[in-house]
């Protein structure tokens, strides 16, 4: 669904959540009249999302930075230890969560709010629509711990599986397009969270090293969209530095534990 192709009724033509809910399909129409199934079974989760993007887009003053990372380590660690690509990227935010606090907040009542606990939503795409689960109180997980946990929430989301309480209480998102080749994008603030992550495929790209020489290495962009009243441009760029950091000397990402589970 693109917004911009929406008609709005509201006022000075601004998209309302009815006009939203006029696009969506509904049981026993077009499905139906075809010899198909009714299309029941992502109608009501769409719905929430359109309410809650809608919302956001309208009410939330969104600013997006963007920032190119040299993922050269990760995709050698990676085989070595036997995780994601996406693994590291989370750990990664949780780190820099932890050093950035003020991105891990919620708008409530008029105030940004800091969230002591690191509750990093992920964005999964299914069959049945997109889910948000949750990997609670990652600040501290080791990398394949934090791995195991993300496949099995994935697995469920895919399988329909998933339980109320693994998708609340998101306190930052995560929206990975890389499998789909999407080189960047700028993803939409879930309210009451401070920001979204957006990351890109890991393509190979000529670089200048130290020596000023060029070369090749595979590079990803990460993109953070954030809630301007509460962070400010230099919040989100300093936040995404710390990630490139992480993601540029993953080894300060992997623990002992990490090493010995593989083994």
């Amino acid at each position: 669904m693109n917004l911009a192709d929406i008609r709005g009724s509201g006022p000075g033509g601004r998209v309302v959540l009815a006009d939203v809910e006029r696009t969506q399909p509904t049981p026993g129409t077009d499905a139906e009249a075809a010899g198909g199934k009714p299309q029941k079974r992502s109608v009501k989760i769409r719905r929430l999302v359109a309410r809650k993007m809608v919302d956001s887009w309208q009410n939330i003053p969104h600013f997006f930075v963007t920032v190119a990372v040299d993922m050269t380590d990760v995709i050698r660690f990676r085989r070595d230890i036997g995780v994601s690509i996406n693994d590291f990227i989370v750990a990664a935010a949780a780190s820099s969560l932890k050093e950035h606090p003020w991105v891990n907040s919620h708008w409530i009542d008029g105030e940004a709010v800091e969230k002591e606990s690191i509750d990093i939503s992920l964005a999964v795409a299914t069959d049945r629509g997109l889910y948000n689960p949750v990997i609670k109180d990652c600040g501290n997980l080791p990398l394949k711990e934090l791995s195991l946990r993300a496949k099995d929430l994935a697995d469920r989301a895919h399988k329909g599986k998933l339980r109320e309480e693994d998708m609340s209480e998101g306190t930052f998102t995560i929206s990975n397009m890389g499998m789909l080749g999407v080189e960047s994008f700028s993803a939409i603030i879930t309210p009451p969270q401070a920001a979204v992550l957006a990351v890109g495929t890991v393509k190979g790209e000529i670089v200048i090293n130290e020596k000023e020489e060029p070369g090749i290495a595979p590079v990803v962009r990460l993109t953070l969209s954030a809630d301007h009243r509460i962070l400010d441009g230099a919040d989100a760029a300093e936040f995404l530095a710390t990630m490139k950091t992480y993601l540029e000397a993953p080894v300060t990402l992997i623990t002992c534990d990490d090493v010995n589970k593989k083994r």
